[in-house]
């Protein structure tokens, strides 16, 4: 439905029928976190990206 251009917000509405009342987030990582290695200062493979964001998040919230 809407096609790749639309992926993340038909992925965010899809995400919302189920949460109810609860504060969710969508992160749409799909784009960053495999590389294919074409540039020289890029990796072939998993890139980790979006890790050390989720990290301190999950750190703050913590407290």
């Amino acid at each position: 439905i809407g096609g790749r251009p639309a992926g993340s917000i038909t992925a965010g509405a899809f995400l919302k029928e189920f949460v109810g009342d609860v504060p969710w987030a969508h992160l749409d990582i799909a784009g960053t976190a495999w590389g294919d290695g074409k540039l020289s200062y890029q990796r072939k493979g998993g890139t980790g990206f979006p890790t050390r964001l989720l990290i301190e998040w999950v750190r703050r919230r913590a407290g």
